[in-house]
């Protein structure tokens, strides 16, 4: 997990972007052509007899996606992102959703493709968040792991499966529930 203060002030946050959206069985997924929104583009819907002969899915690479292949997955769709990498050599991605700093972490890669993708928000508060609160949070909201660190400060969290079976579609309806969640999570808690 990154440093919530150093994440914190790392880069400038930009303006809210729509979800991408997957529209071939590619790793670069088309760049979202309307205005921001909060939720994710539903996939195209074909008549019912084309149904039964064309899969609407288009498969994630067995393993996963590369550190390269998620940041071009989100540069794709309009989301800022750049690759970090800490002191220990590890590397993660720093992105935004509506103007908030998160971090993209790939536990567990092997060859290089990553089958998770762990979502974190931290806010320094500098201890002056009332831990308590986060209680509510997770009884309450069943996506979002809401936890605090060392030092008192609020965290989020979610992961998300890429591998076995994962598709584009299923990755960008996660991604819009983290967007929904983030959003939800710094403004119930003033976050800001």
């Amino acid at each position: 997990m990154g440093n919530a203060e150093g994440a914190q002030n790392a880069a400038a946050p930009v303006p809210a972007q729509a979800p991408p959206e997957a529209t071939a069985a590619v790793v670069v997924l088309q760049p979202a052509q309307e205005p921001a929104q909060a939720l994710p583009v539903a996939a195209p819907t074909l008549p019912a007899p084309a149904l039964a002969a064309f899969a609407l899915t288009h498969p994630i690479p067995d393993g996963g996606l590369t550190l390269e292949e998620v940041i071009a997955w989100l540069q794709s769709g309009g989301y800022a992102a750049k690759v970090v990498t800490r002191e220990d050599g590890k590397r993660h991605i720093e992105s935004w959703s509506q103007g908030t700093l998160f971090n993209i972490f790939t536990p567990g890669c092997q060859s290089g493709r990553c089958g998770s993708l762990e979502l974190v928000f931290a806010f320094s508060s500098k201890g002056k968040f009332d831990v308590s609160r986060l209680n509510e949070w997770n009884s309450d909201v069943p996506w979002g792991k809401a936890y605090y660190d060392t030092v008192n400060d609020p965290c989020l969290d979610m992961d998300i499966s890429l591998s076995p079976g994962g598709t584009f579609e299923s990755l960008n309806d996660q991604f819009g529930t983290w967007n929904n969640v983030l959003s939800t999570f710094v403004t119930k808690y003033g976050l800001r």
